[in-house]
């Protein structure tokens, strides 16, 4: 499950610090059924808490380059998803949150920009 984790765990973080912008730190984050589907049902931050709710908890891990080692963090899945309250904080700590969304947003720009690492 770690390889396909990645995106859609960056997906459902991206989309919660967005679109519910009314939380001032990591530990104040959290989404229930309710909240996430006030608009329409369905959408990313629905699919991603219906499809991973009740899973146990992975253990993902990234290169580190500049470092030359191995990174893991641990993501924890809520045990069901209906009205009550997800933090953000009991799923992903905020270091490692933080980290994981810098390391997959260098991933998207390395594979968009020709000149990334080059003096402009």
């Amino acid at each position: 499950m770690e390889s396909e984790i990645g995106g859609p765990l960056f997906k459902f973080v991206r989309n919660i610090l967005a679109h519910f912008p009314l939380f001032e730190t990591w530990d104040e984050v959290w989404a229930s059924k309710e909240l996430v589907n006030w608009q329409k049902e369905g959408l990313t931050i629905d699919r991603f808490l219906k499809k991973y709710a009740g899973h146990g908890e992975v253990k993902y891990r990234f290169w580190e380059e500049d470092k030359k080692r191995m990174t893991y963090m641990s993501i924890r899945f809520p045990e069901e998803y209906g009205n009550n309250k997800i933090h953000l904080k009991d799923m992903i700590e905020e270091k490692d949150g933080v980290k994981f969304s810098l390391i997959m947003m260098r991933q998207i720009l390395n594979t968009q920009v020709e000149s990334v690492g080059e003096n402009v």
